[in-house]
């Protein structure tokens, strides 16, 4: 690849990786709010263990997508600087909203176990690529 496009998928992963941390939320409020029953409590007892996953993956089939087939999600160092654009939009993100450090690290469980799932599946479908790294 031309050392242009190698900068252009590097900034298009740290892009993506930092859109993601934001677009969770819009996930949330535009499309799980407005079409969840009302009689689910998504905010209450389930929003740890189904609406926060949810959201994300939700956004994660958006992003995640566009980072995989059009920038190589599959090499490990690009799936670590996704990870890590999307722990830290996500941290300052609900750090500014003043969320408890309990609540932020629940949050970055699920995108940890996310990005530890789709690194273990690049590893099975891209085996040559994951050792070339």
């Amino acid at each position: 690849m031309s050392k242009f496009k190698v900068i252009l998928s590097w900034v298009g992963i740290v892009m993506l990786g930092l859109a993601h941390g934001i677009l969770e939320d819009l996930m949330f409020i535009r499309v799980i709010v407005e079409y969840m029953p009302a009689d689910w409590d998504i905010t209450g007892d389930l929003f740890f263990i189904f609406t926060v996953p949810l959201a994300q993956l939700m956004t994660f089939a958006i992003t995640g997508t566009l980072a995989w087939h059009f920038l190589g999600l599959w090499q490990l160092p690009k799936l670590v600087t996704f990870w890590g654009c999307w722990v830290a939009a996500r941290t300052t993100f609900l750090s500014t909203l003043l969320n408890p450090i309990q609540d932020i690290a629940i949050y970055l469980a699920w995108i940890t176990l996310w990005c530890v799932m789709v690194g273990l599946y690049a590893r099975v479908k891209h085996p040559k690529a994951l050792a070339a790294d």
